[in-house]
């Protein structure tokens, strides 16, 4: 490490911190990090860690803690491995948002990263009904977007996925391939014009219903004539005293949230009606979470069925499953 690369590295992390309301807290990782990423909150705390990885493979996250709280992407990245593509997508940036963003050369590729003006999409409605992971769903559209979809087509960015190099560091599968420091070293190939832009003519919304419509689709075919879905109806309408914390975790709270679609506001309110005190509302706050963090679908009564006996005798006995026999 030398003292050039030290202030090359600082000039590299500035103007990435250039492109952010605020700075820190983010995370970032590095080589010496094994790529995991850690919790910084100063520039000078940044530079500690990518010093000791000799400036290999030194990132920083796109979106700060408070956007990531907020699922506020404030910023459309794009890793563009198709070198041939980067006139095209500079074009479309332009047009479709009148952005002029910064391209970094990354050693095998092209990093894209234009700021933009957006609200937080947490509460995002379609239809009355809220849609999860819109921040993730949104940075996927605007990359596939705004490259004519020839962007890396396996990369499906998210709020906490989203890292940038660093300027003037280096890329360790560059060195890997044999190529230099100077050949493996990430540069500024165009500057963003420092303004964040507005989103307000991409055709999100459309790709949102598209999404909702093969959504729709799929959970059709998951819940046809098998009964699901009423035999949940039905469970809403007959309290049950056994088997509660199961239920909620299980069934009720991946339908709510994941089959009707209801705002978690709604699906908690209906739900700690249901339990009156038997189960505590942090708990079904949790578990109404978890399930739209990790989409979960409601158990199915066949899987139950086969696979768990007793937690369908529980539901059995409740008399949601009278409709079945007649």
């Amino acid at each position: 490490m030398t003292k050039t690369e030290l202030d090359q590295i600082k000039i590299g992390l500035d103007y990435i911190l250039s492109h952010f309301d605020k700075p820190f807290p983010r995370k970032i990782s590095t080589l010496q990090t094994e790529n995991k990423q850690v919790e910084v909150y100063s520039k000078s705390e940044a530079l500690e860690y990518f010093k000791e990885s000799n400036f290999i493979d030194c990132r920083i996250s796109a979106f700060g803690l408070l956007e990531i709280n907020q699922e506020r992407p404030n910023l459309i990245f794009v890793d563009l491995d198709d070198k041939t593509a980067l006139h095209e997508t500079l074009a479309l940036f332009h047009k479709e948002i009148g952005a002029i963003p910064t391209v970094l050369f990354t050693g095998n590729g092209y990093a894209i990263i234009q700021p933009i003006n957006i609200i937080s999409l947490s509460n995002i409605t379609l239809y009355k009904k809220r849609i999860s992971d819109v921040s993730k769903k949104f940075l996927l559209f605007a990359e596939r977007y705004l490259t004519n979809n020839k962007c890396d087509m396996g990369n499906h960015p998210s709020l906490r996925s989203c890292l940038i190099r660093i300027p003037y560091s280096y890329n360790k599968k560059c060195l890997l391939q044999g190529k230099s420091k100077e050949e493996s070293k990430i540069f500024i190939h165009s500057e963003w014009n420092g303004k964040r832009v507005e989103i307000k003519n991409l055709p999100f919304i459309r790709y949102l219903e598209k999404l909702e419509v093969l959504q729709n689709r799929k959970q059709n075919r998951n819940f046809k004539n098998n009964g699901e879905i009423v035999y949940i109806e039905k469970l809403l309408q007959n309290k049950i005293s056994n088997g509660r914390k199961r239920i909620c975790a299980l069934v009720l709270c991946p339908y709510l949230v994941n089959v009707k679609k209801l705002t978690l506001e709604e699906c908690e309110k209906i739900l700690v009606e249901y339990f009156d005190g038997a189960i505590s509302k942090g708990i079904i706050s949790y578990q109404l979470k978890t399930s739209y963090r990790k989409e979960i679908l409601p158990y199915s009564l066949k899987n139950m069925k086969n696979n768990d006996s007793e937690l369908f005798n529980i539901i059995s006995d409740s008399g949601a499953l009278n409709w079945l026999i007649g």
